[in-house]
C-alpha cells in the first residue's frame, strides 16, 4: 500500500518529468543548431544564469559567434534575471544595462541569417518584459525629478526597438525636461513624423504614448522652453498643441483600463521593481559601444 509520503514523492517526480518534457518540446521546436550554443540553452533551462552569461560572453568573443542572435538572446535574459535579484546587485551592478546592451545587439543582428530570425522571434516575450521594466524605471526617475536618468533608460529601449515611437516620443520629452533641448526636439519630431493613422503602439507602451503626447502639449503650452526652442528654429503653434492632445485622446483606446493609474499609485506599485532593477545611480556619462 502506498502511503501519503510516497504519493507525494511520486507526484513531485511526475511534475518534474512533465516540466522537463514541456521544456524539451519547447527546445526541440526552436533551438540553436550549434552544439556550443546548445549547451547554454540547457543552462538557461536550469536557471543557471550567471554561468550562462559567462559562457555566452566567452563565445561572443570568438569572431565566428559575434553575430549569433541566440547568444544575445541568452545574454539578455541572463542579465535581466540577475538584475531582478537584490542579493546579486553588488556583484553585478550593471546587470540591467548589460541586458539592454545585449538586447540591442539581438535586434541589430536579427536579419543576419534564418536562424537569427528564429532566435529573435523566440525572444519577443522577453523583450516585451524588458521594455515594460525600463518604462517603469523611467517613470520612477521622472517622478523623482531625474528626467536625465529617465531619458537614459528609454533611449536604451529605443535602441533595441527602434519602431516603438511611444518610447522615442517620451524620451524626447524627458530630454527637454533635462535641458537637452536639441536631442529632445529631434526625437519628438522623428516620433511624430513616424506616427500615422495606421500606427498601433505596443500594449506595454500604449500608456507611455498617451502620457508623452500630453506632456509634450503641456511643454508647448507652458512657454517655459520657448527661448530654448528658438535657438533650434523650432516654433510650435497652438495647432501643434491641439494636434498632440487630439492624438492623445485617440490613442487612449489602446490602453488597458487597469493601466490608467495615478502618479502616486504608479510610484507605490513600482517601488519593488525600482529596488530590484536599480543599478548604480551615478550620472551616466558613458555611452555603450554599438559595435
Amino acid at each position: 500500500m502506498i502511503n501519503y509520503t510516497s504519493q507525494k514523492i511520486i507526484a513531485m517526480r511526475l511534475i518534474t518529468l512533465l516540466t522537463f518534457s514541456l521544456l524539451f518540446i519547447q527546445l526541440s521546436t526552436a533551438q540553436p543548431t550549434d552544439k556550443k550554443v546548445g549547451k547554454i540553452t540547457f543552462m538557461m533551462v536550469d536557471g543557471e544564469y550567471e554561468d550562462a552569461a559567462y559562457k555566452a560572453e566567452k563565445l561572443l568573443s570568438d569572431f565566428e559567434y559575434r553575430k549569433n542572435a541566440w547568444l544575445y538572446f541568452y545574454l539578455t535574459q541572463s542579465y535581466f534575471e540577475i538584475a531582478k535579484k537584490p542579493e546579486l546587485a553588488e556583484e553585478y551592478p550593471r546587470a540591467l544595462k548589460e541586458a539592454l546592451k545585449a538586447a540591442y545587439k539581438l535586434d541589430k543582428y536579427k536579419d543576419e541569417n534564418e536562424e537569427n530570425k528564429i532566435a529573435y522571434r523566440e525572444a519577443q516575450e522577453l523583450l516585451t518584459s524588458l521594455k515594460d521594466s525600463i518604462i517603469t524605471l523611467s517613470e520612477i526617475y521622472y517622478d523623482n525629478e531625474n528626467p536625465r536618468k529617465a531619458a537614459y533608460f528609454l533611449k536604451r529601449g529605443v535602441k533595441f526597438d527602434p519602431d516603438d515611437y511611444a518610447l522615442q516620443l517620451m524620451e524626447g520629452v524627458y530630454e527637454i525636461k533635462s535641458r537637452n533641448i536639441g536631442e529632445g526636439i529631434k526625437n519628438i519630431m522623428a516620433a511624430l513624423d513616424s506616427i500615422d493613422a495606421s500606427y498601433k503602439p505596443d500594449e506595454v507602451s500604449a500608456q507611455t504614448l498617451v502620457d508623452a503626447l500630453e506632456e509634450y502639449a503641456m511643454i508647448l503650452k507652458s512657454g517655459e522652453y520657448d527661448r530654448y526652442f528658438s535657438a533650434y528654429k523650432f516654433e510650435p503653434t497652438q495647432k501643434d498643441i491641439d494636434d498632440a492632445l487630439a492624438m492623445s485622446e485617440e490613442y487612449k483606446k489602446y490602453v488597458k483600463p487597469e493601466e490608467m493609474v495615478s502618479k502616486e499609485d504608479r510610484k507605490k506599485n513600482s517601488e519593488t521593481i525600482y529596488k530590484s532593477f536599480r543599478s548604480e545611480d551615478k550620472e551616466d556619462n558613458e555611452e555603450e559601444e554599438d559595435e
